[in-house]
């Protein structure tokens, strides 16, 4: 997407009863494209929570994708709701109009812990949402090289609990 074209984000993504909610910044833009959280195939989101979740990670479709988070009581949403993208990077994000309904959303399904998907996550929220307990998983994000497949995993699933 060329920069000055607004893109929104997602609806949050959840099943009946979530427990975990997991921020990323904003969808990049295959993602967008795909109409799918973290829809790059570079993006190790997914493979990262099948390894959480102890599940064969076998190119998996959209719905069993989903259907692993639901099972296991995870959320996704974004915090920036809308904004203008220069690319897929979060530094290519120029005015952005922050998820304000997350506190709500977060008390209204009952979410008990709130993780983020990367530092940049996590200060898109204190910038234009507020405070809240910092709990920053390593990136899922292919910029994020500098940590090895299996130390993103084992931090991811320690903060997840398993």
């Amino acid at each position: 997407m060329s920069e000055g074209v607004i893109s929104r984000a997602f609806p949050p993504l959840y099943g009946s009863k979530p427990h975990t909610l997991i921020l990323g910044t904003f969808p990049s833009t295959l993602s967008r494209e795909k109409e799918e959280y973290y829809g790059s195939p570079r993006n190790q989101f997914w493979r990262l929570i099948f390894g959480v979740f102890d599940e064969p990670f076998d190119n998996p479709g959209y719905n069993a994708k989903k259907a692993v988070i639901f099972t296991n009581g995870i959320a996704l949403c974004d915090v920036i709701i809308e904004c203008e993208p220069n690319g897929s990077l979060d530094s290519g994000i120029r005015n952005p109009i922050y998820n304000d309904g997350l506190p709500d959303f977060i008390t209204e399904m009952g979410i008990s812990r709130v993780l983020f998907n990367g530092n940049n996550a996590y200060q898109f929220y204190r910038r234009g949402i507020g405070e809240i307990e910092r709990c920053v998983l390593p990136s899922s994000s292919p910029a994020n090289a500098r940590m090895r497949f299996e130390e993103k995993l084992r931090n991811w699933r320690e903060k997840l609990g398993k």
